[in-house]
């Protein structure tokens, strides 16, 4: 049976910062194809965490990210109210703070949790336990609920982090457990090492995604999902989808049928990083491992339906039949993807 697939690729869209309006050509030329002969439906830009809410059918703003990851991490349904505690390095200027996280800090997990041990010690009153399944990535679990909305910190990275202080009604509590914390980061043992070998200090924590998993959840419009972000697979398990390790190749995942959903997130942390040269590596990979056999698929009636969200302005809908459309002239990525073409 033919599959219906989605494939989302966050970062495959996205406009670069700084200089230049949007992406360089890319030399993707299977990538390229399918978007030329596609039938392409204008839609709302938006940030990694919206898209992907999106696609399950529900608005960010309403979910406990926190919660869901952690799920996604390790499999098992938190019972605690959860929020992501990620550490970051704040570079400080003389008006902001611009926020650095994610690899770019090339932290290891022993440091992440050697670290993660002295903030439990330090709060230990508040009840703090710091889950670290990653060491990029840190989930702090609370008997007590908190009301606070935080941003991100996919959307804060290169940023000032004066533009994206907590709200809601204990702001100001975490606020100020955020200072203390950076009091302990500023003379612990591992940043003192860190600084000697000319690594970023983890000199704060980013709290966001607060919540609980206590609603229910809609039902899906997919039937399996195959990916590796903890965030897709905590969306997936909440809304008891066949869940799939993503494969490295679009020929070694497991056999697709139904409404599957595929998560590409690899050129996510390139674009954060504004790593140009690392994202046109990774974009090569991608149309190797994935685009050129997804072209080979639709031609021989594998896929019925292959639906392309990137985030970004476009969304593309290819069908088997669309490779007769030979008239259609390829154009670069950055035109594919613009919000008007």
């Amino acid at each position: 049976m033919s599959a219906h697939l989605t494939l989302f690729a966050p970062g495959l869209c996205a406009a670069w910062r700084g200089e230049g309006a949007g992406l360089p050509v890319a030399q993707a030329p299977a990538l390229r194809r399918l978007l030329a002969r596609a039938d392409r439906l204008t839609t709302l830009a938006l940030p990694f965490e919206d898209a992907l809410a999106r696609l399950f059918g529900m608005p960010a703003e309403v979910l406990p990210w926190g919660a869901l990851g952690l799920w996604g991490e390790r499999g098992e349904r938190p019972q605690d109210f959860v929020l992501r505690l990620d550490p970051v390095h704040l570079k400080l200027g003389m008006t902001d703070a611009i926020v650095f996280g994610g690899a770019s800090l090339h932290l290891r997990r022993d440091e992440s949790q050697e670290i993660a041990r002295a903030l439990e010690a330090h709060f230990a009153e508040r009840g703090w336990r710091i889950d670290v399944p990653a060491a990029e990535r840190w989930y702090l679990r609370l008997t007590e609920a908190s009301e606070l909305d935080c941003t991100p910190l996919s959307q804060a990275l290169g940023r000032d982090a004066g533009l994206f202080k907590p709200q809601g009604r204990d702001a100001r509590r975490w606020l100020a457990d955020i200072t203390e914390a950076q009091m302990v980061l500023f003379t612990h043992p591992v940043n003192q090492a860190r600084e000697a070998r000319g690594f970023p200090t983890i000199n704060s924590v980013w709290p966001w995604g607060a919540g609980s998993l206590l609603s229910p959840f809609p039902p899906a419009q997919f039937t399996a999902i195959h990916a590796n972000h903890p965030l897709a697979r905590g969306l997936a398990y909440a809304q008891d989808l066949s869940v799939h390790d993503l494969a490295e190749t679009l020929d070694e995942c497991a056999e697709l049928s139904g409404n599957a959903l595929i998560v590409l997130d690899d050129l996510l942390q390139p674009l954060q990083d504004g790593d140009f040269d690392d994202w046109q590596a990774t974009l090569e990979g991608l149309e190797a491992r994935w685009f050129s056999p997804l072209r080979t698929a639709l031609a021989r009636g594998r896929i019925a339906r292959l639906t392309l969200e990137t985030g970004g302005a476009a969304r593309f809908v290819c069908k088997p039949a669309h490779r007769w459309r030979v008239w259609r002239r390829e154009r670069p990525l950055e035109q594919q993807c613009a919000a008007s073409v």
